[in-house]
């Protein structure tokens, strides 16, 4: 598929040495976690991700000629146990997740404009405890699901009170049927 990538991170991603970075955001109602699949915090577009190094495994994220919803599924192991209550406490359905990709230089820069290649809302979450720390997966529905839904949506005038009580505007659609509207000069 094509794809608008910048000639700088086209030719990082083809050069000889390329140090791969995953950058994983998820956007909670009470924070922003940010992760990395490198080791020690790594700072990009002034916002700090924390390595999680071999603990942070992503599921393949594929995509196709034809239009069609895939998700992804997003774990973290090592977590404390301390830090389950804080997990399910958390309203975390439908909440914002992306992936991106970021090539590194030697120094740990990120040459390129790192490009993201999956977005998705958060959909199952599954935590398997094991004594001292715990795996936490996340199941993301691919921002595509939205396009698979039915609509719902009548756009009638009891509909729209349904939604915002004090709307008129779609009062006057069923008279607007029966009006005679003459375009262009009359005679």
């Amino acid at each position: 598929m094509s794809r608008d990538l910048t000639t700088a991170y086209k030719n990082a991603v083809t050069a000889n040495h390329v140090i791969p970075a995953l950058l994983v955001v998820a956007e909670f109602d009470t924070e922003t976690l940010r992760f990395w699949n490198g080791i020690g915090d790594f700072v990009y577009d002034s916002e700090t991700y924390v390595g999680a190094g071999t603990l942070l495994k992503t599921s393949n994220t594929t995509e196709t000629q034809n239009i069609e919803a895939r998700g992804a599924t997003f774990e973290l192991s090592g977590v404390p146990s301390s830090l389950i209550s804080v997990a399910l406490q958390e309203e975390y359905q439908e909440r914002t997740v992306t992936q991106t990709f970021a090539p590194l230089d030697g120094y740990g820069n990120a040459i390129a404009d790192p490009f993201t290649f999956f977005s998705g809302k958060a959909d199952v979450m599954d935590i398997e405890e094991g004594g001292k720390s715990a795996t936490i997966k996340l199941a993301v529905e691919s921002d595509l699901i939205a396009l698979s839904r039915i609509n719902e949506r009548r756009r009638t005038p009891e509909d729209q009170k349904r939604t915002y009580a004090g709307d008129t505007f779609f009062d006057q659609v069923a008279a607007l049927q029966s009006q005679d509207v003459v375009w262009g000069k009359n005679g």
